[in-house]
């Protein structure tokens, strides 16, 4: 696995409306591949999602709740830590246009894919996602 170059702390809060897209897919991204940072900084990364989710532009709302469901994915402390934040937000409306797509909720999503990695004999979703090979080769 190749070095993972950490999210620039600024983007998540950035004046620059791609640059906070960009760093929190970054840190969904993260959450689901890097093992060498600590669930600490993602439980950080957590409170700014529930502090911030709801005043947030629609991409990046789409975003945030993207990375809670990753981080979710990534250890049964921060699966439970996902699941009493998720309560709190509630739901998060995401305007997606004129399509059929809906907004993933965190409680059932992460439900579904806890299930799944385990019944394949996995420790979470992210090693799962780990043990899968790179997307530049698989697509």
């Amino acid at each position: 696995m190749a070095a993972w170059v950490t999210v620039p702390e600024s983007w998540p809060s950035s004046s620059d409306r791609g640059r906070r897209c960009v760093g929190w897919q970054l840190v969904g991204t993260m959450a689901m591949r890097d093992e060498g940072t600590p669930d600490s900084w993602f439980a950080e990364r957590l409170r700014e999602i529930e502090r911030s989710i709801h005043a947030s532009p629609n991409a990046q709302r789409a975003a945030m709740n993207q990375a809670l469901i990753a981080i979710g994915c990534r250890s049964r402390g921060l699966q439970k830590s996902v699941l009493a934040a998720s309560k709190r937000i509630g739901r998060v409306e995401i305007d997606h246009g004129d399509t059929a797509c809906k907004t993933p909720e965190a409680a059932p999503t992460l439900e579904k894919t806890w299930a799944y990695a385990t019944a394949k004999g996995f420790a979470s979703p992210a090693a799962q996602e780990r043990s899968r090979e790179s997307m530049r080769t698989r697509c």
